[in-house]
């Protein structure tokens, strides 16, 4: 198991380079000058504008740009910020990062269990009313988009009965529906998957086989056949924490919270480019790492699975 997490620690280097080379390309071929955004009206002033050339490494050869920054990184060092000419882009982001993984997370842990028990709860009701009723509910919580479900659901908890507040973040209740909206669909996708691989686990011999020897339902169910459909499952959550990631763009817009998401979305319109790579480089360490907990939680689940192994 040591070794597998090593080979995929070093795999994961090749990735994040790659993801670093295409962030710093994009940022020197965008057109526009930084040093012209950050002086605004000043822009004449060619004393000042060498000055800040001088202190963001503007003035020196690309490869030579490249290198420094890849170092910093190294050392957790962002650079400068355009937007905020002089602060340190981790000082920027700081308060941000403590937020949307957090948030990203939260609706991970909801949609989970969720989803689980209404695709299990599914399955075992097959072809039923509350089977097709529930297929429905899942239609429909996969397909409305997150804002527009999340301007529905302001407008009734937050405007008709008034249970909670409309945004902001820092109590309990404000997450609630930033958490919830984020959980919506991919508890409605992991609530699709589970009825499937469910409905595929028991058919298997070895359920008839439990089932043959007496064994209560519940441990039928619970010990067997859960155990297994929770493997190929696995995969599909790592990738649904990448995609509540990048959703929290919207829901931190929509609802005013000064996560990562919101950010970048300012770093954009405002031409930050150090925020944005910064923040994109975050999300892709953050999503490799998701990942490769889930490849390790393989052999937890499933023991006759040797990730060490050749």
């Amino acid at each position: 198991m040591l070794s597998y997490a090593l080979r995929r620690l070093l795999g994961l280097v090749p990735v994040l380079m790659a993801v670093i080379l295409l962030t710093f390309a994009t940022n020197h071929l965008t057109p526009g000058d930084p040093v012209a955004t950050m002086l605004g009206d000043q822009s004449a002033n060619k004393v000042l504008a060498e000055k800040l050339r001088a202190e963001y490494g503007l003035d020196q050869t690309l490869w030579k740009q490249f290198s420094t920054y890849v170092t910093g990184l190294a050392v957790g060092d962002f650079g400068l910020s355009y937007r905020f000419v002089g602060v340190k882009v981790t000082e920027v982001i700081w308060d941000g990062l403590k937020i949307s993984p957090v948030l990203a997370l939260a609706g991970t842990a909801v949609a989970v269990p969720l989803g689980l028990i209404v695709g299990v709860f599914a399955a075992l009701r097959r072809n039923t009313l509350a089977d097709t009723g529930v297929i429905l509910a899942l239609t429909a919580g996969i397909s409305i988009p997150n804002f527009a479900m999340a301007a529905y659901l302001v407008y009734l908890f937050s405007i008709r009965l008034q249970v909670l507040p409309v945004a902001g973040w820092g109590s309990l209740a404000q997450a609630i529906l930033p958490v919830g909206i984020l959980a919506i669909a991919p508890a409605a996708y992991i609530a699709r998957l589970s009825r499937t691989y469910m409905l595929e686990v028991l058919q298997q011999d070895y359920i008839r086989t439990a089932r043959a020897k007496g064994l209560r339902e519940r441990l039928v169910i619970y010990r067997h056949a859960l155990r297994n459909t929770l493997v190929p499952l696995l995969t599909t959550i790592g990738i649904i924490f990448g995609g509540l990631l990048s959703g929290t763009f919207v829901i931190e817009t929509v609802f005013n919270i000064p996560g990562l998401g919101r950010l970048a979305i300012q770093s954009i319109f405002a031409r930050d480019y150090p925020v944005t790579m910064a923040i994109v480089l975050l999300f892709t360490g953050f999503y490799t790492l998701i990942n490769l907990a889930v490849d390790l939680l393989y052999g937890v689940i499933d023991p006759r699975i040797r990730l060490g192994s050749r």
